[in-house]
């Protein structure tokens, strides 16, 4: 007997229907975009650590992880030096490996084509987080506008941490949903899978790890059912597996973590600080809106205000969606671990564009809800300005994406190819010319 209010079977039957094709559709449509110049060499802006990753990946191959002890390493063969690179895990390198070797190719394409599948996957989990927030026709929009902003339509296509590590804080960011919505005994397994894919990829899994760390115990205080031991799960999940990436490189060659240092520069003096920090901020507020569109940068900072004042009419419009609380908490999460990785080492965020990528959770986030908000004003009152204002946002996300990836994409960048040079001069390169 169906319940009051519940669409019949055959409705619902319907709705999970157009749902899959959907999804379909949707991983079609960003694999579409994703491929674009597919088996182009390392050419284009940040695409030489494209081949940065390749000769770490050919090192494991063709000198065995007995040799490398599984660390991402630089090889030259015309003095036989290895050197360690203990800049981040060796998650990336390691993919590489196994796929050049289920593939018998190291071109271009196939290193590519991992990137992608990560990145194709993130989507699918974000979609999932997004469907138990909003109606499962927006989570698809959702999922739409992650594969078209250029921060993930380009860079959801390098070949380096970002993209495989977006996996792995998806699925964490699904992981806590899940224990909020449903229960422990479903989202931890989630979580934890999260904090391990991400964790043997990039540093910055753990800062999510961490924020989601701090909501399951700000939950604790609060009027929720008492989680101790989920927190307790959750930290030693990421403290044992911190430790071990600590450990790996230091067993490799002992003095190899010294270069970490390099990534947290010496800070400004105070003198300069003021103008320091306004021209960071400066950078981030260009690269936000270049990479992310003018309708994902205010649809952030919408949200941010919406944060900072819940109980104002904008706080109410915006986070006021199925569970305000959990979409609170959600975006609390996403924005405030992107932020601490790019505040983490500010000098490279000014120099890698693609430092913001790990932001996209949170954009995407934003922008569904002050799109699904604008929606159903667009139902009442004001109803004109709301769907005015509904255009301009889908517009401009449309046309700035495009804009902004015609660009990148016919813009060949000279330092990349000139890295991308020097590192096959130098360490391990591919057996074969790229596209052969």
């Amino acid at each position: 007997m169906t319940a009051p209010g519940a669409p019949s079977p055959g409705l619902a039957r319907s709705r999970r229907s157009a749902f899959a094709a959907g999804v379909v559709l949707l991983v079609l449509y960003a694999l579409a975009v994703l491929s674009i110049g597919l088996t182009r060499d390392f050419v284009l802006l940040h695409e030489d650590n494209g081949a940065m990753q390749t000769t770490f990946a050919l090192s494991h191959l063709r000198l065995g992880l007995a040799r490398t002890r599984a660390c991402n390493v630089f090889f030259e063969p015309g003095t036989g030096l290895l050197s360690p690179y203990a800049h981040h895990p060796p998650g990336t390198g390691l993919a590489l490996a196994a796929a050049f070797a289920v593939t018998g190719s190291d071109a271009p394409a196939v290193a590519r084509a991992v990137a992608i599948a990560f990145h194709v996957a993130s989507i699918f989990v974000m979609v999932a987080v997004l469907s138990r927030l909003v109606p499962a026709h927006v989570a698809l929009l959702g999922g739409a506008v992650m594969a078209t902003l250029p921060m993930g339509a380009y860079f959801g296509r390098m070949v380096n941490f970002e993209p495989l590590c977006l996996l792995g804080i998806t699925l964490q960011l699904l992981g806590y949903v899940r224990m909020k919505q449903d229960s422990p005994a479903r989202g931890l397994p989630v979580l934890v899978a999260g904090i391990a894919l991400g964790g043997v990829i990039d540093w910055a899994s753990f800062f999510f790890t961490a924020a989601i760390a701090m909501a399951i115990a700000v939950d604790d205080l609060g009027e929720r059912p008492r989680q101790p031991w989920a927190l307790s799960v959750v930290a030693i999940a990421a403290a044992g597996l911190f430790a071990l990436e600590v450990i790996q490189p230091w067993y490799a060659e002992p003095g190899s973590l010294l270069p970490l240092g390099e990534v947290a520069m010496r800070p400004p003096s105070l003198r300069s600080m003021p103008s320091e920090a306004l021209a960071f901020v400066a950078s981030q507020l260009l690269t936000a809106q270049r990479y992310y569109t003018d309708a994902g940068l205010v649809s952030a900072l919408a949200v941010a205000a919406a944060m900072i004042a819940p109980r104002s009419c904008l706080g109410a419009r915006v986070l006021g969606v199925g569970d305000p609380a959990l979409v609170h908490r959600l975006a609390a999460i996403s924005s405030g671990a992107a932020a601490a990785y790019v505040l983490a080492a500010p000098s490279w965020a000014r120099l890698h564009a693609y430092w913001q990528f790990y932001a996209l959770p949170y954009v995407v986030l934003s922008m569904v809800l002050v799109g699904w908000s604008l929606w159903r004003a667009a139902a009442g009152r004001g109803r004109i300005i709301a769907r005015a204002l509904l255009v301009i946002l889908a517009l401009d996300a449309a046309i700035g994406s495009a804009s902004t990836l015609i660009f990148r994409h016919t813009s060949p960048n000279p330092a990349a190819v000139r890295r991308t040079a020097d590192l096959r001069a130098r360490f391990l390169a591919p057996t074969r010319a790229p596209g052969g």
